[in-house]
């Protein structure tokens, strides 16, 4: 009795230590690719280095004050040679300690070169906090993407192999028709070359999924298996109600590229400004207090210095050799280069944003057609089923109305990829995406059931659920 349940107990423990590959779903995926891209480490710190910049323009109008202070001990040998008779300056060996202290103050009441420097750093930090923003969004945009481009991928293995099914069921139905004297060698050789090119493009597709799932995990930095699938029975959200000039409009406000385009112009710009501004005078005010003592010196007595000085301080350059007008003259080129530049970018977002526009609006209205058409796919399969099991169709015929069906089914979960995509480009456009749409599509997909996990990664995984 013993041996009987210790025996029943091995395929229990063995499903317990087996290894297990927990599913993932899109949320999870963007969380591990936030934690590991380095892009957007980077463009994170690079805001922050940009961060630094504005105290230290700001630095040019606060008050600078500084102190100092010194202690000696000396040692002095000194001998008069000559002099008046009336006054002998004593000569001899001294030795004595000396201190002293002392604060000063100067603050900028004219600056304009720093003035348009602090300025410039202004919209430089501005233009880095919209790169960083861009940054999270472009993450957002390419997760979803290599994602949706797996799961495209699989589906596409999946109609590959349903084509390959079929078209070895034709070359052996071909095959047989020959050696009964029904048809000729032809027919089972064409049959034949159909089928071996299905099965290259099987191999093809196969590699297009292993190739797709070392994307994910490039970007994650951890292996990923048993992806969630898309819930293409559950309801689309409807596009959006808005008009196009609409959405171009809150575009030339709101896109992040364009925002990081023109805060580099206007930072461009005022650095422009600064450089031309070099030639003008500066003031600035000074106030300071020492005090020193010596209890010796070299004329025999100590001494006792204290000093008091308050004034204005002004500088006008007249003639640097040139370098002035050099620095004006690139810092122009410069300012000129960054307004084409995000002339060139307003250009491309209007343009971007007509293009996504008008892909949200197709790609609705496509879903429509091909989720029709998936479901004239559906029961044509329906029928040519019961003519098999009624013996009027053959099993040939059921399977090439499964491979249309397949091919339907993938064709309307590639326009449903593209339709959710869209609508991310579209909002990139505009604006800029964040986490709350990566949560809104995450609610759009399922989980793996066990009872249809692969037991080879992910090449065995279907659509989704099959009649």
């Amino acid at each position: 009795m013993k041996k009987r349940l210790s025996l029943a107990l091995i395929p229990v423990l063995l499903a317990w230590s087996a290894p297990r590959v927990p599913a993932a779903d899109l949320k999870s995926i963007f969380l591990a690719a936030r934690a590991h891209d380095m892009g957007y480490r980077q463009s994170g710190a690079s805001y922050r280095e940009a961060r630094t910049i504005g105290p230290e323009a700001r630095a040019a109008f606060l008050p600078h004050v500084s102190a100092d202070a010194n202690v000696s001990y000396n040692d002095l040998t000194s001998r008069i040679l000559g002099g008046s008779s009336t006054f002998v300056f004593p000569s001899g060996h001294f030795t004595f300690n000396a201190h002293g202290y002392g604060v000063s103050v100067s603050e900028t009441l004219l600056n304009i070169q720093a003035l348009y420097a602090y300025r410039a750093a202004g919209d430089t930090v501005r233009a880095a906090r919209s790169r960083y923003k861009l940054a999270k969004s472009e993450l957002v945009l390419t997760v979803s993407a290599q994602y949706f481009g797996y799961l495209l991928a699989r589906d596409d293995l999946h109609l590959r192999r349903a084509e390959a099914r079929a078209l070895r069921a034709e070359y052996a139905s071909a095959m047989h028709s020959f050696h009964l004297g029904r048809a000729p060698i032809t027919n089972a050789n064409e049959a034949r070359a159909r089928y071996e090119a299905v099965r290259a493009s099987t191999l093809a597709a196969e590699n297009a999924v292993r190739l797709a799932r070392a994307r994910i995990e490039r970007m994650t930095g951890a292996p990923v298996q048993n992806l969630w699938s898309l819930d293409l029975h559950r309801t689309l959200p409807r596009p959006g109600t808005g008009v196009l000039a609409t959405d171009e409009a809150r575009a030339m406000n709101h896109n992040l590229v364009l925002q990081a385009a023109r805060g580099q112009a206007a930072a461009a710009a005022a650095y422009a400004r600064a450089a031309s501004a070099a030639r003008y005078p500066t003031i600035t005010a000074q106030a300071s207090y020492s005090y020193a003592r010596a209890n010796s010196g070299e004329f025999g007595f100590g001494t006792v210095l204290r000093n008091k000085t308050i004034g204005l301080d002004l500088r006008l350059p007249i003639y640097q050799g040139g370098e002035l007008s050099a620095k004006d003259a690139h810092a122009e080129a410069t300012a000129f280069h960054a307004r084409v530049a995000a002339m060139r970018v307003q250009r491309r977002v209007r343009f971007d944003v007509r293009q996504a526009f008008l892909n949200v609006r197709n790609g609705y209205d496509e879903i429509h057609a091909l989720e029709a058409a998936e479901r004239a796919a559906r029961q044509a399969l329906t029928s040519e089923r019961l003519g098999a099991r009624v013996g009027i169709r053959n099993n040939l015929d059921v399977l090439r109305a499964e491979q249309a069906y397949y091919r339907s089914e993938r064709d309307f979960a590639r326009a449903t990829y593209g339709y959710l995509l869209g609508r991310l480009e579209l909002k990139a456009a505009v604006s800029h995406l964040t986490v709350g749409d990566i949560d809104r599509l995450n609610a759009l997909l399922k989980p793996p059931s066990v009872a249809s996990a692969p037991s080879n990664g992910d090449l065995a995984a279907g659509i989704g659920a099959r009649p």
